[in-house]
Parts: C-alpha cells; structure tokens; sequence
C-alpha cells in the first residue's frame, strides 16, 4: 500500500512524537488534534500501526483501544512503567526487563511476552506530590 504523507497525518505523528509517554483513545486524538474527522483518524492510526510507530493497547477500566507512539524503538523488547495516578508511561531499561525475563525463564521455565508486559505504581512525581499532600494536612 502507497503511503501518503497529507497534512493530517503530519499532525497526527506529531501529535504522537509530543506525547510519547501518553496512550490516547481515538476520542482523546481527535479532541486534541483539529482538522482531522474521525474516519480518518481510524486510517492514518491503523497504518501507523501497521508501519511499528503506534502501538495499540486495550485499556483494562473501559475496555476501549488506546494508542501510544514507540516510534522505530525497540519498544517491544522491554517493559513499560504504568503510574497508577497520572497514567504516565515509561519505558524500563533494557538491563533490568532482559534480567527480569531471564529470571523468570530460568526459575518458571515461561517466556515473557515483554511487548506486552506493563508494570503499574506510583511514578516519582506523583509520589513525591502525594507525600506533599499528606504533610500539609
């Protein structure tokens, strides 16, 4: 298939590349993200998809499709950090995911899945905001 670089799939890239540490929901991009319908929202994310640079994910509260972009990472070769509160996403370091899965490979005799292994807690920020917070009471 022709890949066709329009304006709205500029912006929409961009968009992604500027929040590359947040999933968003079709909804959310096209709130976000002016000048660009629905329907074609649906197309240029499914080929982003398809070319490595956009992963989708399905949210585990609403059940809805989320997208985050990985641009030509090797996103699928580590684990991802999930902050609980401010829903955050960042990448773990290759050494620790290699670690953790040989470890578990050796000790389970089970291979990890790491391009869909999210880990959740509490980012740094939000940690520190919330021991703020409990202070000032």
């Amino acid at each position: 298939m022709k890949k066709y670089k329009t304006k709205q799939r500029q912006q929409l890239t961009l968009f992604f590349e500027n929040n590359y540490d947040k999933q968003f929901t079709i909804s959310q991009l096209a709130d976000n993200i002016e000048g660009i319908g629905t329907s074609s929202l649906y197309r240029n994310v499914n080929q982003l998809v398809s070319e490595g640079l956009v992963r989708r994910f399905q949210s585990e509260e609403s059940r809805k499709f989320l997208y985050q972009y990985i641009g030509n990472s090797d996103c699928d070769q580590h684990f991802h950090l999930k902050c609980n509160k401010c829903g955050r996403i960042e990448h773990m370091d290759n050494n620790f995911s290699d670690l953790f899965i040989k470890i578990v490979k050796s000790g389970n005799n089970f291979d990890i899945d790491a391009s869909r292994t999210i880990l959740f807690g509490f980012c740094l920020s939000c940690k520190e905001n919330e021991a703020e917070d409990i202070s000032i009471e």
